[in-house]
């Protein structure tokens, strides 16, 4: 009896010390990432490569009037010759001329969509350089929305959105290509014209 406690006791203790040298092979990794900045929320694009989403909402207007008057007169009287220029006889001149223009130009432009960029860069202050494009093909018409800009890392939304109004140096170009586009382009007539004159 004495004999079979001391036989599990040394039963024991060898699988208590070979748990223990497999456990100390056994490494966990943390489900938490120390640059994260919350765990109910997705991470916030701030790497190379990184992707974030603009809200494009940019309107313009843009108007000039100009006008202008001018005017000017002048007015010369000569008298009567006397002597041997007593054939001159008297006269006068009055000289009057008016000027006057006007004219005015406007303009006006609205965008509104939402596109992909990607960090393409990241300046020594912390911003970010941003770059991506857009390619929709509708009917055979090709809208084509390229961007461009710096945007700084604070102004990023939790879910990776940032209005365009907080992009910096923004370079914003659409483009629209196919019937409808080829329709508002003057025709060659006209372009020729318009070159001459």
């Amino acid at each position: 009896m004495f004999k079979q406690g001391w036989f599990i006791k040394g039963i024991l203790f060898m699988l208590l010390s070979a748990l223990l040298l497999i456990n100390n092979n056994v490494q966990a990794t943390s489900l938490w990432n120390d640059n994260s900045e919350s765990i109910f929320t997705d991470d916030k694009a701030n790497q190379v490569g990184d992707l974030l989403t603009i809200i494009i909402k940019e309107s313009t207007t843009a108007s000039q009037q100009a006008s202008t008057d001018a005017s000017q007169s002048s007015q010369a009287n000569v008298g009567a010759g006397s002597g041997i220029l007593n054939f001159i006889k008297a006269f006068g001149v009055n000289q009057s001329d008016t000027n006057s223009a006007t004219g005015s130009t406007s303009r006006s432009g609205s965008l509104d969509t939402k596109i992909t960029v990607q960090i393409v860069e990241i300046l020594p202050n912390g911003n970010f350089k941003i770059s991506g494009k857009k390619h929709i093909t509708i009917n055979s018409e090709k809208q084509e929305v390229e961007m461009t800009g710096i945007v700084r890392p604070n102004d990023i939304n939790a879910d990776n959105t940032i209005d365009s109004t907080y992009v910096a140096n923004v370079s914003i170009n659409y483009e629209g290509k196919g019937a409808i586009g080829d329709k508002q382009r003057p025709g060659i007539i006209n372009r020729i014209l318009d070159w001459f004159f």
